[in-house]
């Protein structure tokens, strides 16, 4: 039996990119703004990327963690559910905003109210819906999703 080596995730850095999305999409909302759907769309693709300049890490490393207001939480995980679920919020922000500017806005404020919904149920509860897709998707033996469950993320 093969020993899984796991890598180190922060879990402040993600809670941070889940707070800015939901901040931005309300925002967005209220503005009634497609150019800040399209910006976290971006911001997410960059995140499930794992760009260095992705703008959610330059703002938890930069601004958030050495404000010194949030202590990381660095625990033994896979960072590929995680960048799964980012590439599926910047899908649905990305056909968000094509809905937005194509004359489709309850279709598009539909699929920002449930990245909205998605990124609560993850900030609140540590429950990752799009994590827990790409576990399944690992269990079903689909190419590409490699990583199982950690059992252990102490």
């Amino acid at each position: 039996m093969a020993v899984e080596t796991y890598r180190k995730v922060d879990h402040t850095g993600l809670k941070t990119g889940q707070a800015a999305t939901i901040l931005l999409l309300v925002l967005a909302f209220v503005l009634d703004s497609t150019v800040l759907v399209a910006f976290v769309a971006l911001a997410q693709l960059l995140g499930a990327l794992d760009a260095p300049f992705a703008p959610y890490r330059l703002l938890y490393q930069r601004v958030v963690k050495p404000s010194g207001l949030v202590q990381p939480h660095v625990i033994n995980d896979h960072p590929e559910p995680h960048r799964f679920a980012m590439l599926v919020g910047a899908l649905f922000n990305g056909a968000a905003t094509v809905a937005l500017l194509t004359g489709a806005p309850v279709v598009g404020w539909v699929l920002v109210g449930i990245v909205v919904a998605l990124a609560n149920l993850n900030f609140w509860i540590n429950f990752c819906v799009g994590c827990w897709v790409y576990y399944q998707l690992n269990r079903l033996g689909i190419p590409g999703f490699a990583q199982s469950p950690v059992t252990n993320k102490s």
